[in-house]
């Protein structure tokens, strides 16, 4: 199957192309949102997350709506930023908007320089680039997903082929009142051990609190 979904599903057409950099290669990430130690991104570990613009969808449950176009502007990150935190923290997170319509070369090097410090690696993703074969490269630097499963997600049928990832994945679904519907569906297709409901407080942009099934 050719999953070339930017000419099919992608609500978000031109986010990859948006979200390209002229990487060098070196010590400076670019097209970086903000960066934080967070306790919610990688539960129960203490994660420093490196939020990215751009996003392939536009959900209306995101709470991040300013990555979507990256219209919140970028802060200035490096490789180096994550020795700082090396002893306060146990992993790194990639998020966004979605970590892997970036330059992957920016994702690869933040994930190896993660591995070389001993340390665990996160990301926050929809999902649907996960068997794009540039992505399929950085598998074996990937120690675990929070995968935020949508429509896109479900009728591509990728749901069907999580069990080849060879790493661990949570699936979450936002709760809201007028998602119901969806939430339902997903009971009946996803096991039931491996998702979780993340509940949405006052339907906008507050932290999620997942709650196992």
């Amino acid at each position: 199957m050719n999953f070339n979904y930017f000419d099919n599903l992608y609500i978000n057409s031109h986010a990859k192309e948006l979200a390209k950099v002229n990487n060098s290669g070196g010590d400076f990430i670019e097209n970086v949102y903000m960066w934080h130690t967070s306790l919610i991104d990688d539960p129960p570990y203490v994660s420093l997350a490196i939020f990215f613009n751009y996003c392939s969808l536009d959900c209306v449950t995101c709470c991040n709506r300013l990555l979507l176009s990256g219209s919140g502007g970028t802060t200035p990150f490096h490789l180096s930023d994550i020795d700082k935190y090396k002893d306060q923290i146990d992993s790194t997170t990639i998020v966004g908007g979605e970590p892997f319509i970036q330059d992957l070369t920016n994702i690869r090097n933040i994930l190896q320089h993660t591995k070389d410090l001993g340390l665990r690696t996160n990301a926050l993703t929809n999902g649907l680039h996960l068997w794009e074969s540039e992505v399929r490269e950085l598998w074996p630097l990937i120690d675990h997903i929070n995968l935020h499963v949508t429509e896109e997600f479900l009728a591509l049928g990728l749901y069907e082929k999580v069990d080849e990832l060879p790493f661990e994945v949570d699936l979450n679904i936002i709760c809201r009142s007028d998602n119901m519907p969806f939430v339902i569906d997903c009971f009946g297709l996803l096991e039931g051990d491996k998702f979780f409901i993340k509940k949405d407080f006052m339907c906008g942009g507050r932290k999620f609190i997942p709650t196992k099934i």
